[in-house]
């Protein structure tokens, strides 16, 4: 396991985004098992594929971009870590 960049989150874990190929922490909130993409909109179902692993924070902005969702909410997120 790689150890996470985030050092105040202990319960993270390195996730590879299979768009972009970035390696990002995953599942870093505040409480166990929440994630930085909680505070995210909800990505439209149309654009998930069964299986797909979590996107970066930038690929899931561009994603829910593309989808022109919640325009307002993605400026606050990205450059999430």
């Amino acid at each position: 396991m790689i150890a996470p960049t985030n050092p105040s989150a202990a319960a993270c874990t390195r996730a590879r985004c299979p768009r972009c190929s970035v390696a990002f922490d995953c599942e870093c909130g505040a409480a166990p098992g929440q994630c930085w993409c909680a505070s995210m909109p909800a990505l439209p179902a149309g654009r998930l594929a069964p299986g797909m692993p979590c996107l970066c924070p930038g690929c899931l902005a561009a994603e829910l971009a593309a989808a022109d969702v919640n325009q307002s909410a993605l400026s606050n997120h990205s450059d999430a870590p």
